[in-house]
């Protein structure tokens, strides 16, 4: 027959663990010839022959329920122990034991999984057993659970029954037995009152096949039966290999192991809880000599040994117990050698640590005599025991406690009988069954008492799987236990409770109620009865049931609530095990596992498992390594270094160490501690491998940081600054792509100094001290090319280690360059500071900047790379989507041969200034180089404010040249393209090796406030084709411009004429000593001119502006009598060029053609400033094209910043003027003038016009209406936005095109006696003014009764209000009212068309009846946009001529023709009155 144990090595699932747990318990006794016969097969006892069997009896029992019912129960599970480990074993021997298990099994493991994110959450992770994700759990739970003892609450470690095991060699059998009945019951155990000594017996005759005779054994077997009843049987084992079998010995070494290694731990366990109980008895004897051995081994045995008898006679002396013979020898004093009662020895624990974690290293033979029959044997009287005897056994006593004690106290009488005392009679009887107070406080049942014996009916239901009668049965105890305040017997049914929950193959009917069962038994077990290993079992199996179920959501709660035990060891592993839970869940909390982590790793580290702490940080540190948060990284890496530091992991602890020393909110104590930590590691690192800290380049040091993007290349010159980066890079851009530029590297030439900068930041809040700080430089002698080596930075510096010296004096000599050294920075906590190293080339090539050596804290060599971007690159669509940048070349250095080198300086510049006022300075340029200089330009950041003047033959150029006559007019000839000249040209000549020159300057100030100037002077070699090309020098200067006048300009109409304006100006002086005294005003326009109002403008008051005083003075503005319309006005040219723009033309190229400007001066003395100067010109143009920009910026937002506006938009505009107000300061010696630029006097209207075909700007009107087509069209597909921003631009304003004007007689003699009526003639002046716009007019003569309210203009809807200058009377009445009537005679309508800049005049009459002083200036005039007429519209007038002709006044009376409008329309009343006299 052949017999296998298909368990072995299996995973239990969490419903057989939990019925293995809580199996029947078997009480073992043998005699000292059974126990022999198990050692021939090198098994130490028969406990641990059975135990592996009973682990799992295979097959099928049948049991009935508390009802009767049969039901079947699979694989059934027995707990055989020594009759004297019943109880539980020495707490510290456990723990010591778990902690060596947990700790063994960390080393060598490695984590296969390593979460990172939930996409590491596979199912290969879910679906792992336990035992490779985490061996130290199930260990740890199956031998925690393995080492309960008999407890008073609950009765699943009291025996059920015990085995009395004697040889059938015996030769006396029966008196044996006899003898080891009398020790089995009652035990010292059974002494207790909770423990209930009546259990069922079980005889076992054992029987050796090879020695012994089976007829012999079988006549035992019959007379034990005659005399103890059926309850025996017989084992046939063999204590030789009866067919001497060439197999192995250890073949069934397997079976063993396990349950071996656990007896020993066990024993382990009991010996050293004896010894602890005996050496309190031995000093509780103290002197007490007079004792006999006899006496003090009687003493011993009565409290160690399991044997006792009530009257003490027939009991065996401790020596004489068999089982416990080994446990100590008695000295020859009469005292106990207690060392054999001390904890088992270094080899021994060894030994059974190998059996628990290695048992393939133990050589042992367990059974290796016994056959497959021998083991089939061994289950068969297990199953026959079980099915036989203990399940009829278990179902007589739950039936009997059902019917006598469970009945009666269920329902309402029962619960009268507990509280009001209707039990028992017997007084004896109520002793026994009343609740004692136990050793530490607590209510302890007897085991007679109903309430325990319902527990232990419950118990037994449970473990014969009756769950649900189980369940009622607890349900109704645990209300007495509550009652009485037993509150470890209420937390056991509690537990209890939820386990039946569990066990039960019903569906749950709530999670949480279930969840809330096991927190009440743990709350009960830890803070109330003080029992942490029945909480920590409740916790288990809860956690083992609830993942069986999937209820990953309910198990960290339950894991957690350990927590507030005090084993460290245990929180760890539970903490563990509730982040784990929370990756099962079907939405992984990946944030939560880690922080489980982290508090598991810190319970870990506080249980001295250094190894399970330095995991679980790792596996933490997986998470939050990309979350950024700073104090978690901090925690981590901190318990990380410290832990591989006591690990021994020294190039781990470094690289942990390093990560605290970057910025942090640490405190800088705690920073501190760090920095102070991480020198002494490292010390002790590069002694351990015997380096030079100083020599040895720490790689990835973090401190200091450096700003790569803040390096610099400068030549060494005085002008060399970071400061505005952005600003040098767009005045450097047009050389930088220059041919001779070499891209962005940085060009100098040999034996020229180099400046290098670089800044470095402290992120710590502590000092740092950084010692021999230098760059790490290469060279190359190829100019093209350029390869450094990779460990090119750490030669450079092992050459400046060897080259250190007492004489180093802070410079590094290379055989390519030289180079500075800074001996020591101080850097502040987060400070940031700039390093400055001096470069001097020695040899043509290439020298690359790399980066950065130093010392920290003088223990600690870095370098740290400089690593600087280039620019982004935006071109491909993979570039777009992602972040690429391009390399980097500025910290290039190509050293070329001999070269000029340019020094400037502006001597005389003054720091602080008026506004508007000019000084003059002088620009001193200086060649400090080898070769010769020419091409030298100028870029600036200000040129607003600067003219640099150049260097020529007839000298230096003047700035205010006057002339006689305090009046002038002058016409130059201007460029109107919108550009200014961003390159100066200053030198023409060249300027040899070592001279220098004086070029002067202008300097204006032209803006108030403080200003940096920034100046970018290229130059080239007089030696052509050199690989320099260009070079560059950056120089700066700054002033402070402080206020001197406030000018404020007005203009409005004249009533002169039609085309003249009135000036005023406000002039107030800002200073408060200085007198300002003006020189003179010029204006500059190309249609108009000034000239002054009357005398008193020339009076001393209007000169001089005393110290906050303001001056009003007011000229009049004409058009100049020279003013030439030309062909391409400015207005037309921007109206095409914009058409052209929102057609599509894809090139612009026209710009505005020239126009002639006319300067008119006006001066206060005797001679002018003519604009001759080139100083002046520059100045005002300059500042027209600043304000010019920076309006058009504003108006014209919508165009694409990639147009150029100089092929759009014009400098000056045919109705602009500028005025420039001259003055000085006499007493300072200070001159200046101030612009006031932007007066326009023409009709406002958008520059976006249409372009009439009449017009014929191209040549041929076809082409224009082609572009029509085209631009509607396109406006209508791709440019309606582009349209639609320009036609409705806010920005402007579109105002009425006609200006009318009034002309009459100011005093009209009459004499009425002579006639009664006096007419006199009006002259209307009416002018379109628009440069393109087509119009047709009514005009309406008002008497002085007619209302001055505005009615309907032509075209416009109906009850909508007009637009324009109408709506701006709307709501007005004329002030003026006649005191006397008048009328006008004759037609009083007049429409008429008029072409751009036309206009016509109007004859009207005017008719008084008496003497008065008349307005006259009443009418009404509405204006049409419309088409242009290819023929124009006669002019309908009806003049005062004494004509009588029928047809005219025929022709008078129709309704006047109006041209068909396409525009806006607009209506204008008078807002000034004009007044006449008739005397």
């Amino acid at each position: 027959m052949s017999f296998s144990l298909q368990h072995s090595g299996r995973d239990l699932s969490a419903r057989e663990l939990v019925s293995r747990v809580m199996s029947p318990r078997i009480a073992v006794i043998a005699s000292q010839g059974a126990t022999e016969l198990c050692q021939a097969n090198h098994i130490p006892s028969v406990v641990d022959l059975l135990k592996p069997f009973g682990e799992l009896i295979e097959g099928r029992v049948t049991v009935h329920g508390s009802m009767g019912l049969p039901s079947a129960i699979d694989n059934f599970t027995l707990r055989f122990t020594e009759m004297d480990q019943l109880e539980e074993p020495d707490s510290r021997s456990s723990d010591h034991w778990l902690e060596e298990v947990v700790r063994a099994e960390a080393k060598g493991f490695e984590d296969r999984y390593k979460i990172q994110g939930k996409e590491q959450v596979t199912n290969e992770y879910l679906n792992a057993p336990p035992g490779r994700v985490f061996p130290w759990y199930s260990k740890y739970r199956d031998l925690l659970l393995s080492t309960g003892g008999a407890s008073d609450h609950e009765t699943f470690d009291h025996p059920i029954a015990s085995i009395i095991a004697i040889s059938s060699l015996s030769p006396d059998p029966i008196n044996e037995i006899h003898q080891l009945n009398n020790m089995s019951t009652p035990a010292l155990v059974f002494d207790k009152a909770y423990m209930d000594p009546t259990i069922l017996k079980y005889y076992v005759l054992i029987h050796d096949n090879a020695r012994g005779n089976i007829d012999n054994a079988m006549d035992t077997l019959d007379k034990m039966r005659g005399t103890f009843g059926f309850h025996c049987n017989i084992l046939k084992i063999n204590s030789e290999d009866p067919s001497q079998s060439t197999l192995p010995k250890d073949r069934n070494a397997h079976i063993w192991i396990k349950s071996v290694a656990q007896s020993r731990l066990l024993a382990m366990g009991h010996a050293a809880k004896d010894a602890s109980s005996t050496r309190n008895s031995v000093s509780s004897i103290g002197s007490a000599t007079a004792g006999t051995l006899t006496d003090l081994a009687s003493q011993r045995s009565s409290m160690s040994s399991p044997v006792y008898s009530n009257n003490g006679n027939n009991s065996p002396t401790f020596a004489q117990n068999p089982v416990f013979a080994q446990v100590g020898n008695d000295d020859e004093d009469g005292t106990f050698d207690q060392d054999h009662l001390s904890l088992p020895t270094a080899e021994s624990n060894k030994l059974t640590l190998d059996l628990l974690l290695r048992p393939e290293t133990v050589a042992e033979p367990y059974g290796c005599c016994l056959s497959s029959d021998d083991l089939a044997a061994i289950t068969q009287m297990l199953r026959e025991m079980l099915s036989k005897s203990i399940i009829p056994y278990m179902e007589r006593n739950i039936a009997h406690w059902n019917e006598q004690v469970a009945a009666s106290r269920k329902g309402i009488a029962g619960r009268f009988r507990r509280y009001f005392g209707t039990g028992s009679k017997n007084p004896a009887t109520a002793i026994q069954q009343a609740p004692t107070a136990g050793s530490s406080g607590g209510v302890i049942y007897p085991h007679a008492s109903p309430e325990a014996q319902m527990r232990k009916l419950a118990d037994w239901a449970f473990m014969l799987r009756d769950y649900k009668f189980a369940l009622s049965v607890y349900e109704t105890v645990k209300k007495d236990f509550a009652a009485d305040k037993a509150w470890k017997y209420y937390g056991g049914t509690q537990e209890m409770i939820g386990l039946c929950l569990l066990m039960s193959p019903q569906p749950l009917g709530s999670k949480n109620d279930v969840d809330h069962y096991f927190e009440s038994a743990v709350n009960s077990y830890i803070h109330k009865a003080r029992s942490s290993f029945f909480g920590s079992r409740a916790t288990l199996l809860s956690y083992e049931l609830f993942k069986q179920r999937n209820m990953y959501r309910e198990s960290p709660v339950s894991l957690t609530r350990m927590t507030a035990d005090s084993s460290d060891l245990r929180n760890g592993l539970f903490l563990e095990q509730a982040a784990h839970c929370y990756l099962k869940h079907s939405r992984p909390s990946v944030r939560k596992y880690a922080f489980h982590m982290i508090m598991a790793g810190h319970r870990f580290n506080k249980a001295d498992q250094k190894e399970h702490a330095y995991r679980c940080y790792q596996t933490a540190s997986l998470v939050y390594d990309s979350k950024g948060w700073a104090l978690v990284d901090d925690h981590i890496s901190c318990s990380l270094g410290r832990q591989s530091y006591q690990l021994g992991k020294s190039e781990e602890v470094l690289d942990h160490y390093k990560k605290l020393l970057r910025e942090s909110r640490q405190s800088p104590q705690q920073q501190a501690v760090y920095m102070k930590e991480f020198l002494s590691v490292y010390r002790d690192y590069t002694n351990k491998i015997e380096a030079d800290p100083l020599r040895e380049t720490f790689p990835e040091f973090p401190l200091p940081i450096v700003l790569g993007s803040t390096a610099r290349i400068i030549l060494s010159t005085s002008q060399g600054v970071n400061e505005n980066n952005d600003a040098w890079a767009e005045l450097e851009v047009g050389h930088q792509n220059s041919p001779g530029s070499n891209g962005a590297r940085t060009v100098s030439a040999v034996g020229e100094l180099l400046l290098a900068t670089v800044n470095i930041k402290n992120p710590l809040q502590i000092p740092v001290i950084l010692t021999d700080v230098i760059l790490g430089c290469e060279h190359s002698t190829s100019t093209t090319s350029f390869t450094v080596p990779v460990d090119a930075a750490e030669e450079a510096h092992l050459v400046l280690y060897e080259q250190q010296s007492p004489s180093f004096n802070g410079k590094v000599s290379f055989s390519a360059f030289d180079i500075d050294r800074i001996d020591r920075v101080i850097l502040e906590p987060g400070q940031i500071r700039t390093l400055k190293f001096e470069i001097l080339p020695k040899q043509e090539g290439q020298i690359k900047v790399m980066g950065l050596h130093c010392n920290v804290e003088g223990q600690v060599h870095a370098y740290k790379d400089i690593v600087k971007k280039g620019k982004r690159l935006n071109i491909t669509k993979e570039q777009m989507m992602s972040q690429v940048y391009d390399d980097d070349k500025s910290l290039d250095i190509l050293v070329a041969p001999e070269m000029p080198l340019l020094d400037v300086e502006f001597q005389s510049s003054p720091e602080m200034l008026l506004s508007g006022e000019v000084c003059e300075l002088s620009l001193m340029i200086k060649n400090r180089g080898k070769k010769g200089l020419k091409n030298l330009t100028v870029r600036m950041s200000h040129p607003t404010f600067f003219c640099i003047g150049e260097k020529r033959s007839d000298g230096d150029l003047g700035l205010y040249n006057r002339h006689a006559g305090s009046t002038a007019v002058e016409t130059t000839k201007v460029d109107n393209a919108l550009q200014l000249s961003t390159t100066q040209k200053i030198l023409d000549t060249v300027l040899a090796p070592g001279e220098s020159i004086k070029i002067p300057s202008w300097l204006r100030g032209e803006k108030i406030g403080k200003h940096s100037f920034l100046f970018v002077f290229s130059y080239e070699s007089e030696q052509a084709g050199t690989a320099m090309g260009v070079r560059t020098l950056r120089h700066t200067i700054a002033a402070q411009v402080l206020p001197s006048l406030k000018i404020n300009a007005f203009t409005r109409p004249s009533t002169k004429g039609l085309n003249e304006f009135i000036l005023g100006i406000e002039t107030e002086n800002l200073q408060t000593v200085p007198n300002f005294e003006f020189l003179q005003i010029s204006s500059m326009s190309a249609s108009w001119v000034i000239e002054a109002v009357g005398k008193s403008d020339d009076s001393e008051e209007y000169r001089s502006i005393a110290p906050r005083q303001t001056v009003f003075t007011y000229y009049r503005i004409r058009r100049g009598e020279q003013a030439a319309t030309p062909a391409l006005t400015p207005e037309k040219f921007s109206a095409k060029a914009l058409e052209k723009l929102v057609i599509g033309q894809e090139k612009l190229i026209d710009v505005p053609p020239p126009l002639d400007l006319q300067h008119c001066h006006l001066s206060t003395t005797e001679s002018h400033i003519d604009s001759s100067s080139q100083v002046l010109k520059y100045f005002s143009r300059a500042s027209r094209l600043g304000w010019r920009q920076a309006s058009l910026t504003a108006q014209f937002a919508s165009i694409p910043a990639a147009v150029d506006r100089r092929h759009l938009f014009s400098v000056y505009g045919s109705n602009d003027i500028d005025l420039a107000l001259f003055w000085n300061i006499p007493k300072m010696n200070r001159r200046g003038h101030h612009y006031i630029i932007g007066i326009n006097l023409g009709v406002q209207q958008n520059p976006f016009q249409p372009i009439d075909p009449a017009d014929d700007l191209d040549g041929e009107g076809g082409e224009t209406e082609t572009a029509r087509r085209a631009l509607y069209e396109q406006t209508m597909r791709d440019q309606a936005a582009l349209v639609h921003a320009l036609t409705t631009n806010p920005q402007f304003r579109d105002d009425s095109p006609v200006k009318i004007w009034i002309r009459s007689d100011d005093v009209i003699p009459h004499d009425f006696s002579q006639s009664r009526l006096c007419n006199t003639p009006v002259r209307v002046m009416i002018k379109n003014c628009s440069w393109n716009k087509h119009i047709a007019y009514t005009l309406e003569m008002l008497s002085s009764k007619d209302p001055m309210v505005p009615q309907k203009a032509p075209g416009s809807i109906d009850n909508q209000p007009a637009q324009g200058a109408a709506a701006s009377v709307a709501d007005s009445t004329n002030p003026h009212v006649n005191a006397h009537p008048f009328f006008w005679s004759g037609p009083t309508f007049s429409t008429g068309y008029l072409e751009p800049l036309a206009e016509v005049e109007i004859v009207l009459m005017a008719c008084f009846t008496q003497y008065g002083v008349y307005d006259i200036n009443r009418w009404r005039l509405a204006v049409q946009v419309v088409k242009a007429q290819l023929k124009p519209a006669k002019t309908k007038t009806k003049a005062i001529t004494g004509s009588n002709n029928e047809d005219g006044d025929r022709e008078s009376l129709l309704p006047p023709v109006v041209p068909q409008g396409i525009g806006k329309g607009f209506m204008q009343m008078p807002n000034l009155a004009h007044y006449i006299q008739v005397s």
